[in-house]
């Protein structure tokens, strides 16, 4: 909140106001609810959850600054209907999932829609921090916003220099790894029927996106003819397989063109596959016990 939305909160006949603060409220109330809705789904969670077996629909990692999560979409089905939700798996449990894998979840019969993996539940920590941290801090928050605050002198100058500053505009991360195609429809086949990855985003068939984990991998046509694939290129996509070998193994005999057989680095096994389009492929897998 700046000093001018601060100053513009206080009463202009005197140091102080009572008038509450609408920011503030609303920060307080927004969590308020959140911290509410979490306690309720742990709750239920907790004393009325019954075990039933899901369906994996996608897994991805989640990178932070001192850790990685594992995380698993999935689906289920109740009384012919169908629900969808995300948890935290272990990374064993990560590794041996794919697409299509059954997964074992916990429900609340009652409201389907909640529900969670049976690897990692979060049940009583999310009752632990709700009741002893989420709900005090939230109410803290709200009784800030009633409180009277001092006027603070020459404000509207502070303001003014507060909002001269300007903040560095920095590379965050890598927004996406793209590859040029001539035929979208066959360029597809393969990354969805042989790779067997699932797009995630369709734009008017000329780009068509891939969520990799924590990644975005797209095929383009809208460059047409001024960009045109190539496996001798700088850069290319390295998708991360669980056994280099035994994958390589099913597109040869899907007929894929190999551009670079099998081979060992320290601490992982690679190969390189070229596309239907002309793209290098690489393959990657750590730790390999063939490497």
């Amino acid at each position: 909140m700046s000093r001018k939305q601060i100053a513009d909160d206080l009463d202009e006949s005197g140091e102080t106001s009572s008038s509450p603060s609408l920011f503030i409220f609303t920060i307080g109330a927004t969590f308020f609810l959140m911290n509410a809705w979490s306690f309720q789904r742990a709750f239920i969670l907790k004393h009325n959850g019954a075990p039933i077996q899901g369906m994996v629909t996608r897994t991805f990692m989640v990178r932070h600054r001192a850790s990685t999560t594992f995380n698993a979409d999935y689906s289920l089905e109740v009384s012919g209907k169908s629900y969808s939700g995300t948890a935290d798996i272990t990374r064993s449990t990560f590794l041996a999932l794919r697409p299509g894998s059954p997964i074992a979840l916990r429900y609340v019969p009652a409201n389907p829609s909640v529900s969670e993996a049976a690897d990692i539940s979060h049940s009583d920590t999310t009752l632990f921090l709700t009741e002893f941290m989420g709900f005090p801090v939230s109410l803290f928050i709200l009784f800030l916003a009633f409180r009277k605050q001092p006027r603070v002198a020459g404000d509207e100058n502070a303001a003014a220099s507060d909002e001269a500053i300007d903040l560095p505009n920095t590379v965050k991360g890598i927004a996406f790894t793209m590859y040029p195609v001539t035929d979208m429809k066959r360029a597809r086949k393969f990354y969805e029927d042989v790779i067997g990855l699932k797009a995630t985003h369709d734009y008017n068939g000329k780009w068509v996106e891939y969520h990799l984990w924590d990644n975005c991998f797209a095929l383009s046509s809208i460059a047409g003819e001024s960009v045109k694939p190539s496996a001798d290129a700088g850069g290319s996509l390295a998708l991360e397989v669980q056994d280099v070998d035994e994958f390589l193994l099913e597109l040869k005999k899907k007929g894929t063109r190999i551009k670079l057989e099998t081979f060992s680095m320290p601490g992982c096994r690679m190969a390189v596959v070229v596309d239907s389009e002309g793209n290098a492929l690489t393959l990657h897998s750590k730790n390999s016990k063939k490497a």
